[in-house]
């Protein structure tokens, strides 16, 4: 009996198959029967990426800005003085002049946020360093954590991971992500076709860029499970088409002006609810490679912060799928590629530094939190992973742990996506 991936490859077999790109490769199951069916609400996640490199001294990693002995710079010479405050349980850097939105921020979301200091990065390449904190690895094989968690929380929806904007890692589940617009809107484009004497043929015709990736997951899915990976699906396939749709509203409901918080929580709000996807990363507020002029670092992060504020406010009064908000189903996290020298240059700015921080807010984060330590050149310590505080007998905070971290955060068993790496977890609830 011939197998269905030994077909031709024709629009009729892709539909058949109920696959009109990689991104249709497995069918969506309704949120609320499974999350019934475990006892558990669905966990969503929103990974946001601030390019350039920001300043963590400025206001997650806190140091005091008037001591004279270390050797970290916090404020440029002539601004109004920063200081540190504690909020909620979060320790912060604070300046309600330069940046009153990170005060804002707190006073609203201190109880919903973990803040993690002290990571090491490994590199200042702005490339490489990007790669090294979404995946723990400097290897084109490697996935990120969006989508590992992907994977592991929503493999068998239309679009497990959607990448609105930056980079992103699929590495052997590459199948399961899609952008939004560019190559994804060329794969989803479409046209209903008339067919009198063919029904079969009248339900969908996908681009000739979609047949490239659906032969992609066929033989992907082929190698990794067999005869039964598709010939399973086959009683349901028939939904192919109407999920194509529903994917090209969803292209289409994502608002232009995605650093708009609340607009940007709305739309996925019903990409959530629908069954859509379940992990989403995008380019968040960034622009933080400034050299020169550190002030200009102000602005980021009350943008950054502006806009965080802009999006937890609305994920709250979004209903969610089991829970009443959507912000307990879903956890949001918000990275850089690296921080900034703890000196200033002699153009009051700061360069390259490979330790940085990470923001956490929403479902299973321990709230109310500050982990991590930097010592007084801004380098990470030895801390104990479980509480996040200094330990001699614990280890340094590598990318590597982070992302098995986040893993576990998500739900997932982080040995099953990094073998023998330890998961910092004192940011989890």
């Amino acid at each position: 009996m011939r197998k269905p991936w030994d077909d031709e490859l024709t629009r009729r077999t892709a539909l058949k198959l109920g696959l009109s790109s990689a991104v249709f490769m497995a069918l969506p199951w309704p949120f609320r029967d499974v999350a019934q069916a475990q006892g558990a609400s669905p966990h969503f996640l929103v990974t946001l990426f601030a390019d350039g490199g920001w300043d963590p001294t400025q206001t997650l990693d806190a140091h005091d800005p008037l001591d004279v002995i270390d050797a970290i710079d916090v404020d440029v010479p002539g601004e109004p003085p920063s200081s540190i405050v504690n909020v909620g349980g979060v320790t912060y850097v604070s300046n309600a002049v330069s940046r009153p939105m990170v005060d804002t921020y707190f006073s609203k979301w201190a109880s919903r946020t973990a803040v993690v200091n002290g990571i090491h990065t490994r590199s200042t390449s702005h490339d490489q360093s990007a790669q090294l904190v979404l995946t723990g690895y400097l290897d084109a094989a490697r996935a990120d954590f969006a989508v590992m968690a992907a994977h592991h929380n929503g493999g068998d929806l239309p679009l497990p991971h959607l990448l609105i904007s930056g980079n992103s890692f699929g590495g052997p589940f590459s199948g399961l992500s899609g952008r939004i617009g560019g190559q994804m809107g060329q794969v989803l484009a479409y046209n209903r076709i008339p067919g009198h004497t063919d029904p079969e043929g009248s339900q969908l015709a996908v681009s000739a860029l979609g047949e490239a990736y659906i032969q992609q997951a066929l033989e992907w899915e082929r190698q990794v499970d067999g005869a039964s990976a598709v010939a399973g699906k086959l009683p349901a396939f028939t939904d192919a088409s109407g999920r194509g749709d529903k994917l090209v509203r969803l292209a289409g409901s994502l608002p232009q002006n995605f650093n708009n918080g609340t607009q940007l929580a709305t739309s996925l709000g019903n990409a959530f609810r629908a069954g859509m996807t379940t992990s989403v990363s995008l380019r968040g507020e960034g622009g933080f490679d400034t050299h020169g002029d550190n002030r200009d670092q102000n602005l980021r992060w009350n943008d950054l912060f502006t806009f965080l504020d802009e999006f937890l406010t609305q994920l709250a009064v979004e209903p969610g799928v089991m829970a009443p908000s959507l912000l307990d189903e879903t956890t949001v996290v918000y990275c850089s590629e690296f921080g900034r020298t703890p000196l200033l240059n002699g153009s009051f700015g700061k360069d390259h530094h490979p330790w940085t921080s990470m923001i956490f807010a929403g479902k299973n984060v321990r709230g109310g939190s500050t982990v991590g330590v930097t010592n007084f050149e801004q380098e990470g310590v030895k801390t104990n992973f479980s509480n996040g505080m200094p330990d001699d007998t614990g280890q340094v905070i590598d990318v590597q742990n982070v992302v098995a971290g986040i893993l576990t955060l998500v739900g997932a068993n982080s040995d099953t996506y990094l073998p023998t790496v330890k998961p910092f977890t004192a940011m989890i609830a």
